[in-house]
């Protein structure tokens, strides 16, 4: 097995400290996890998944750099320490912050299963990160299984409590703008003053709606009749609607058959249109240059 550092090679504060704890050293070790965590992995020689285990302990506090120490207890050579801490069976795992047990974990673990017991305590903002991707991700499913209605009450919720999670908001103004309720969109968008990336987007999607004489009806009404027997004014509707909220490459088809189809309607409202839609799209975007080609095609 590899051989760690003793406690007078290395400290709590090294980065990717691997000490071997012993009555000596574990005072150090405990005082030391108040400023920073300090994981004790206690092994044996003859426990195999120990064995296994110890290298992706190992990679972990490597990656980390110095975020917590790992501490190798030997359980037969240390039995007071292993007792101390109330060891079982091994491998077992226990992680003190600010001198206290927070977490244990017992017998072997995947790299991943490890990753996600330490972070809330090692790195708690990627650990939150990861929480709040998983929330988005289960509120664009409920939306796209027809459960709005609940998807909007819970991130209504969550903002109400934490107004500066812009991706939350950034999802809501979506889903209302989708609905057709962009007087609703703009005004929870209003509510925050600054120049935030993730909102950005949408101050340019609401001058899109601006073009438009009023009406309210949602993007799935006109998608229905889009799908049948649309007018002119359906496409140029659904068009700016469509990219509006998001779904720019619906929007740019139905604009592209208004250009195509009714060249002449409101004086040429569609090149316009087309023009207005590519200018929300970032820069460089493979669809915008796509789209492009085929608006000049129908120009010339």
């Amino acid at each position: 097995m590899k051989t760690y550092l003793s406690a007078q090679e290395s400290t709590v504060q090294d980065n990717a400290s691997i000490i071997d704890v012993t009555e000596q050293n574990i005072q150090q070790l405990l005082e030391g996890s108040r400023q920073v965590p300090v994981l004790f992995d206690f092994w044996a020689s003859w426990c195999q998944p120990c064995q296994q285990m110890a290298p992706l302990l190992e990679k972990l506090a490597g990656e980390y750099q110095g975020k917590f120490v790992l501490a190798k207890v030997n359980a037969d050579e240390q039995q007071n320490i292993a007792a101390q801490f109330g060891v079982r069976s091994l491998p077992s795992l226990k992680l003190v912050y600010q001198g206290q047990l927070v977490s244990e974990l017992d017998g072997a673990q995947t790299e991943g299963a490890l990753r996600r017991w330490l972070a809330p305590v090692v790195d708690p903002d990627a650990a939150q990160a990861e929480q709040e991707e998983q929330f988005l991700e289960q509120v664009r499913q409920a939306i796209e299984a027809g459960h709005g209605e609940q998807a909007e009450q819970a991130l209504r919720q969550t903002l109400q409590e934490q107004p500066d999670k812009h991706a939350f908001r950034a999802l809501l103004v979506e889903y209302l703008l989708g609905e057709g309720r962009s007087d609703e969109a703009q005004s929870v968008l209003a509510e925050v003053l600054e120049d935030v990336e993730e909102l950005r987007p949408f101050r340019a999607r609401f001058a899109l709606l601006d073009k438009l004489d009023g009406g309210g009806e949602s993007l799935r009404d006109l998608a229905a009749r889009i799908d049948s027997d649309p007018t002119p004014a359906d496409l140029h509707a659904y068009g700016l609607r469509a990219a509006a909220a998001g779904q720019f490459e619906a929007g740019l088809q139905a604009l592209l058959t208004l250009l195509r189809d009714h060249p002449d309607y409101q004086d040429g409202v569609a090149r316009q249109a087309l023009l207005e839609v590519f200018d929300c799209l970032p820069k460089g975007d493979p669809m915008a240059s796509r789209y492009r080609r085929k608006m000049f095609t129908y120009l010339h």
